[in-house]
């Protein structure tokens, strides 16, 4: 289990912004940005997405763009194993007993109207728009009750945001609504048209063409995959036929030294257990499979405007995953080093190439 590490005392990427590459270490070979321009920044974040199974193993373009262009982080962990409260922790830098934030709910303070009022106003967005003049862009899962008429609905943007394309609620691939700027606007299910990761990746293309010459840019992306309902783009729905939930030393045992619930999971677990998390570590590896073509895309443009270049690209999870071990079929919020345990690639203007960070313990709070 993760130890604690301190706390950045404003999110990583308002550091960054701010000239401060520290972070990104001596061992990146941070070097200073060319003139007074300041660097555009990129933070593409996944739901649900481990890397203590082999969740960065689909993502070839990923790892080629963003990876071997740059460094990884071997250690990154998050504050909480669920959603709202890591997203939470990502937007405001402090840990869940300072957002307050302790579950999806709205009576757990997940997008409630008390977040609204108490801690929105000062995530990094905010910081980067007003103090440092950027143009900022969100596209995505924003946190799991976003929408919620008990909380101003989808009229809602928060503070900070010149553009604003945020999903209501949970994690969907088709039939969903997004706010387009405080207007609903309704999905359906033809995959030209809906699929949610392509439709984040095409509006994220367009920002980039339209937006302003005149102003350094922050796109925050936050994609469905690869949490449930693990519904694959069409071309990609047969992939990995083959492949299994890693059976690692911990996998299908009874966790007898560990915490009490985790105590009480069924060993061995059925056959139809293993089969499930077996199909569902398929869907899930297929699923990410549109997060590598979004990567790429993203990737081409920045070239094609000549951003590429100052442009810091992060890319993480909100939370990790486990598939079977210590006999827990499928899930999170374990605080174990499966569930909180994320990848972090950043490549960007002074950081070197392959490069692999092994500090331990790099609790993110960007």
């Amino acid at each position: 289990m993760a130890q604690a590490s301190p706390v950045l005392a404003r999110p990583l990427v308002f550091l960054l912004v701010l000239g401060s590459t520290a972070w990104v270490g001596a061992e990146a070979g941070a070097a200073g940005l060319s003139g007074d321009r300041k660097p555009n920044v990129v933070l593409i974040l996944t739901d649900d997405q481990d890397v203590y199974l082999g969740g960065m193993t689909p993502l070839k373009k990923t790892n080629a763009l963003i990876a071997e262009m740059g460094v990884t982080f071997s250690n990154a962990y998050v504050p909480s194993a669920l959603c709202c409260p890591s997203r939470a922790s990502i937007l405001t830098g402090k840990y869940p007993h300072n957002h307050h934030v302790v579950n999806n709910t709205l009576e757990g303070n997940c997008s409630s109207k008390s977040w609204q009022k108490i801690q929105e106003p000062y995530t990094f967005p905010v910081l980067l728009k007003s103090e440092c003049g950027y143009q900022t862009f969100f596209a995505g899962k924003y946190l799991n009750e976003y929408g919620a008429e008990d909380a101003g609905g989808l009229g809602h943007v928060p503070p900070g945001w010149s553009f604003w394309y945020a999903l209501e609620k949970n994690s969907k691939y088709y039939n969903y609504t997004l706010s387009v700027n405080g207007k609903a606007r309704k999905h359906g299910a033809n995959y030209s048209m809906d699929y949610l990761t392509d439709v984040l990746a095409n509006m994220s293309l367009d920002f980039l063409e339209y937006k302003s010459s005149f102003e350094p840019f922050f796109m925050m992306i936050a994609t469905p995959a690869p949490h449930s309902p693990w519904i694959a783009a069409p071309q990609y729905k047969k992939n990995f036929e083959n492949v299994s939930a890693p059976r690692n030393n911990n996998f299908n045992i009874h966790g007898k030294d560990k915490h009490w619930l985790i105590r009480q999971a069924k060993t061995p677990m059925t056959n139809s257990s293993v089969q499930f998390l077996d199909d569902a570590f398929r869907k899930r590896w297929r699923t990410l499979l549109s997060v590598d073509d979004l990567i790429e895309k993203l990737v081409k443009k920045l070239q094609f405007q000549r951003e590429l270049d100052n442009t810091y690209i992060f890319y993480t999870s909100d939370n990790g995953f486990h598939t079977g071990q210590f006999s827990l079929p499928i899930d999170k919020r374990q605080l174990y080093e499966f569930d909180i345990k994320v990848p972090l690639l950043v490549r960007g203007p002074g950081i070197k190439p392959n490069q692999i960070n092994k500090i331990s313990n790099n609790v993110l709070l960007i």
